[in-house]
């Protein structure tokens, strides 16, 4: 019956993610197709909805006790070392990425600083503090639950990338990959290092150059813009690192006891 429980409130959890989801989306569309296509404007909407599944995330991380294993105890991080790698390597795939960063306000960068550092608070806290620790609860919280929770957690994670669906089949396929691929690592993470804000922070720096060219382009060029199988086989590749590396912390620096 206990498990029961939580699987419902994991299953209630996701829903809310993809509610959210997909309203962003539909309210995204209703604005452009009014003509409403001015990358501020939308910037500042995203920022509306993701404060929402920030706040929602960490009301129900406290409301279901998953402060320990989400990350949002005052444990004094452990290992922080092994954040170098992720933060230097995406950032750096993300520079490589970069068609051109075009001319910009200080609103737009605020903007975009607000909404990145939002982005990274947001996915943190409902992809690590509340489903990675409330899946583990449903395996049974020990050391092998906690890996299948992130294996979990990261696959949902990417599996709510395809909500969009605005680059084509095998950009679609990309991104679950993608995403999966960096859910894995920093869901790893979380388990060795104890503490969410790390991740918060290199998700938002690694977020905000990932968005640089994308400053006062209009938005309705940016929603569909699909991607070829050669591009979308490229993409998986050169994000594989991140489920190798994953996969090294659950290995090597995941304690045989927590």
């Amino acid at each position: 019956m206990k498990n029961k429980s939580i699987l419902n409130k994991v299953i209630l959890f996701i829903l809310f993610i993809a509610l959210i989801s997909t309203t962003n989306n539909i309210i995204k569309n209703y604005l452009i197709n009014n003509g409403i296509d001015d990358y501020n404007i939308h910037l500042a909407f995203n920022i509306i909805s993701k404060s929402i599944l920030g706040l929602v995330s960490f009301m129900v991380a406290k409301r279901l006790d998953l402060i320990q294993l989400g990350g949002l105890s005052k444990t004094k991080p452990k290992k922080l070392w092994l954040v170098i790698f992720p933060l230097l390597f995406l950032v750096l795939l993300n520079i490589d990425s970069l068609d051109s960063i075009p001319n910009f306000s200080i609103l737009n960068i605020s903007l975009l600083v607000i909404y990145c550092i939002v982005i990274g608070i947001s996915e943190e806290l409902s992809l690590r503090s509340v489903l990675l620790p409330l899946i583990s609860k449903y395996f049974g919280n020990n050391r092998k639950a906690q890996i299948k929770a992130v294996f979990i957690s990261a696959l949902i994670f990417g599996f709510l990338h395809l909500i969009n669906f605005d680059k084509g089949i095998y950009g679609e396929i990309a991104q679950l990959f993608f995403a999966t691929f960096i859910g894995i690592m920093f869901g790893a993470l979380l388990l060795v290092i104890k503490r969410v804000y790390p991740l918060i922070i290199i998700h938002a720096i690694i977020d905000f150059v990932a968005k640089l060219d994308s400053i006062n382009k209009p938005v309705k060029a940016m929603v569909y813009n699909p991607m070829d199988i050669n591009d979308s086989i490229l993409t998986i590749l050169i994000t594989l690192p991140c489920l190798i590396y994953g996969l090294y912390i659950i290995k090597k620096q995941v304690p045989v006891t927590n």
